[in-house]
């Protein structure tokens, strides 16, 4: 019994496999959906044996009449326009403040952001056996050349971020001082 089953989901495989492989018109299908004139004459004796082979035959007949017919539909003239439209950029939320403002709430996420990192690294520190920022510098001025610690590194990071975040607020004031005038 179970080399029967394994039979026919074999068979079942191959025809849906050959089902695939044929390239079909829908009107050859609606007018011939069994598939005497394109099946061939060794599948289509083996459909009109075995009853699951007609059951993938006519689930691929169905499939593929519905794919042709949802495919199908009438042609849209303003499609174009419409992805065209759906994908355009959407205005970017503050654009339209004023500078002064906008540098404000700037700065605002920029201290949330500090204070967030703060409250992380804070415990991780007193962890480290440091009780405050104080002890991290201390540590790092006072060891000795070549013995560079862990936090000697993270106050190298953290001063090396410092002082880029500082050059591009440099770089970006002076971009706003500079007057369109200036530039004629």
């Amino acid at each position: 019994m179970a080399g029967e089953t394994r039979d026919v989901a074999e068979r079942t495989e191959a025809l849906e496999e050959h089902l695939y492989s044929l390239d079909l018109r829908p009107a050859q299908l609606r007018s011939d959906p069994l598939g005497e004139t394109w099946l061939g004459e060794e599948w289509f004796a083996a459909v009109v044996q075995e009853p699951e082979l007609r059951g993938v035959l006519r689930r691929f007949v169905e499939e593929e009449l519905e794919l042709y017919d949802s495919v199908r539909g009438q042609a849209d003239a303003f499609f174009t326009a419409r992805v065209i439209e759906a994908a355009s950029p959407m205005e970017v939320a503050g654009a339209g403040l004023a500078p002064r403002y906008r540098s404000w709430v700037l700065a605002s996420a920029y201290a949330l952001a500090l204070g967030t990192a703060s409250m992380l690294a804070i415990p991780w520190l007193k962890g480290q056996g440091y009780v405050s920022w104080s002890a991290l510098l201390h540590e790092f001025v006072s060891h000795e050349l070549g013995e560079a610690s862990e936090s000697s590194w993270l106050f190298i990071a953290v001063a090396a971020l410092a002082i880029v975040a500082v050059g591009l607020v440099a770089m970006k004031s002076g971009e706003r001082q500079e007057s369109p005038r200036a530039k004629r």
